[in-house]
């Protein structure tokens, strides 16, 4: 696995994290339903990079719903497969909104992050215009509604 990850480090280093300006990459990802679904080029993309943010975003569209041009995103990169498929999957499925599922870890990288908050990506023809960050359901209302 060491060597794996120092054939990878470079191309790790290398990836920078999109801006205000930059194009998002077109790209399917598979939701907790086993659905595939492409990234919207317009509208707003709501990531989530860990248990609280997750639960965070997951309340907020349990309450007030997921508008139509509004995908969630969740990192699951570094979660362990077993306790993906164990545990956090069969509990993503209970929910009614569409969450997507990132498995691409260079990819992940690359999508602008803040500590202990939602990131949310406001897209119009495949560029993003704007990048905010929301650590709690009043913050993450003013951003989504």
């Amino acid at each position: 696995m060491k060597k794996l990850f120092c054939l990878f480090l470079p191309l790790l280093l290398s990836a920078q994290m999109l801006q205000v300006g930059d194009f998002t990459k077109p790209i399917a990802l598979v939701s907790q339903h086993e659905k595939k679904i492409l990234l919207f080029e317009d509208g707003v993309l709501a990531i989530t990079w860990d248990k609280e943010t997750t639960r965070l975003a997951n309340k907020y569209f349990e309450k007030f719903g997921m508008k139509s041009d509004t995908q969630m995103l969740v990192d699951v990169s570094q979660v362990p497969s077993g306790i993906l498929n164990l545990f956090v999957l069969p509990r993503m499925r209970d929910y009614k909104h569409e969450i997507l599922l990132s498995y691409d870890e260079v990819y992940n990288l690359a999508l602008p992050y803040e500590e202990n908050a939602v990131t949310i990506l406001h897209l119009k023809d495949g560029k993003i215009e704007q990048i905010d960050f929301a650590q709690n359901e009043e913050e993450l209302k003013a951003l989504l509604r």
